[in-house]
């Protein structure tokens, strides 16, 4: 009996069933299931962040795309302006007209005049084409030879302009 004990034992000790995985590979699996998950967000969120960035890219480029349009319809403003300034009568109200027609189109599509005239000289949106002696402050924006203009907050066209500034004599005194 003492034999078929033990042959017993011997037998059921070779018909004892594996475990599927060690504990440190069934880690190591999780460990790759975590990194591929880890993978996954980031590529999520890294094509999300290219679908936003493609998105303000696009509106840009449609919001800038008039750009040159405008920078080519303000010299005929200009020449509108100078011609308004001598002309009279019926002529002159017509090109008025035209003149206003213009400068509404293009404060629709995002042009604005800067402003220029009696503000303090600024060189991110002013062109200083000359001081001037003056008896008001100094630095301030006293003639605008040409008007400048921003397209959606960019300055495309600075205002070419006269800047004040102390007559020799106040500064002698100063």
């Amino acid at each position: 009996m003492i034999k078929d004990k033990k042959a017993k034992e011997e037998h059921l000790e070779a018909k004892e069933p594996e475990l599927p995985a060690k504990p440190s590979e069934l880690e190591q699996t999780k460990e790759q299931a975590e990194d591929y998950k880890n993978k996954y967000l980031r590529a999520l969120a890294d094509f999300d962040n290219f679908k936003k960035r493609s998105k303000t890219e696009r509106l840009q480029v449609i919001q800038f795309a008039n750009e040159n349009l405008v920078l080519e319809l303000l010299p005929i403003i200009d020449n509108l302006t100078r011609a308004l300034a001598s002309f009279e009568g019926e002529l002159k109200n017509g090109l008025a007209l035209i003149k206003k027609q213009l400068e509404d189109i293009l404060r629709k599509h995002g042009a604005e005049e800067i402003s220029a005239l009696n503000q303090p000289f600024d060189p991110n949106f002013h062109e200083a084409i000359l001081l001037k002696e003056h008896d008001g402050p100094e630095n301030m924006v006293i003639e605008e030879v040409q008007k400048g203009y921003t397209f959606h907050g960019k300055v495309i066209r600075p205002a070419m302009v006269i800047v004040s500034k102390l007559k020799e004599e106040e500064k002698n005194n100063g």
